[in-house]
């Protein structure tokens, strides 16, 4: 079914100056707007009514689609589960009231609320802030033939605001997931961005949150076959309108587990990515002939 107005069901849930607010903020004509999206963005924006201009808020559309496509995506995922966990579910939690104090490229999510409790009954009412993102995808490029993987290093403002004395992480290519893509797309694009490097196949290592009690990003970790000679190591990669800054090494599988060992990776999807290689590194070199 075409829906020519795609702010047409936004009727049915919101008022008629809420329903022209949000057709200010977030018209427009890509390809990727569809009620569902529209209706997933809507559920932030109405939030910003009477707070924000909506000349600021139009700037800042592309980031409250990405999230919004987050939503859309997590509410129709499943991730693998295994037996005899309890069985909970959004239907277990009461959401009292919400608000976002704070929306730029990421955002953050103030909400009051309950939820059902293992033995039965409600937890007592409590505050939790959220980090509201976007999904991620990462890769780490692996050269079976040779046995080499490529590795990137760049500046991470978390690291500095913490004050980490050398804010320049060592890490797996990665990505957040745009509107309308797939983690495996993300993936492949952001290898030939960040570091020159065309992924063959891609070997899911898991998908996750990497830090659940206060951040929404979901990550999904790939390693990708690639050709890896020495020569693709360079510095100076990435795109300049997102400012990076990017470094890039081609190192063999084992200086990989040596610094594994070492605790020299930095962030955790590289300890992931890197212990699912050595896990079917063997599989993979098989599959190539080697």
């Amino acid at each position: 079914m075409v829906v020519s107005d795609l702010f047409a069901p936004l009727k049915a849930r919101y008022s008629a100056d809420q329903v022209s607010f949000l057709r200010a903020v977030l018209d427009g004509d890509e390809p990727f707007l569809s009620p569902a999206l529209v209706a997933a963005a809507a559920e932030e924006v109405v939030l910003y009514e009477g707070e924000r201009e909506v000349e600021e808020l139009r700037s800042l559309r592309s980031a409250i689609f990405i999230r919004a496509w987050a939503r859309l995506t997590a509410e129709a995922g499943e991730r693998p589960r295994a037996e005899g966990r309890a069985d909970l579910s959004r239907e277990d939690v009461t959401l009292m009231s919400r608000a976002i104090p704070y929306t730029h490229f990421f955002a953050v999510d103030d909400s009051v609320l309950t939820h059902r409790l293992f033995e039965g009954g409600s937890s007592d009412v409590m505050t939790r802030a959220g980090f509201l993102m976007a999904d991620a995808a990462t890769v780490l490029p692996y050269d079976p033939v040779r046995d080499h993987v490529l590795v990137i290093e760049q500046f991470r403002f978390g690291p500095y605001a913490r004050g980490d004395l050398r804010p320049w992480m060592l890490e797996p290519i990665a990505g957040r997931i745009d509107t309308g893509e797939g983690p495996e797309i993300t993936a492949r694009r952001e290898a030939e961005e960040e570091a020159g490097v065309v992924i063959g196949a891609l070997h899911k290592v898991a998908e996750y949150y990497p830090s659940s009690g206060a951040v929404t990003e979901y990550v999904t970790s790939y390693i990708g076959i690639a050709d890896l000679p020495e020569s693709l190591a360079k510095s100076g990669g990435g795109l300049d309108l997102e400012h990076e800054d990017i470094a890039s090494y081609v190192i063999s599988f084992e200086r990989l587990m040596e610094m594994c060992d070492a605790g020299q990776l930095d962030v955790g999807p590289l300890y992931m990515s890197a212990l699912w290689l050595a896990r079917h590194r063997e599989r993979l070199r098989a599959e190539a002939k080697i």
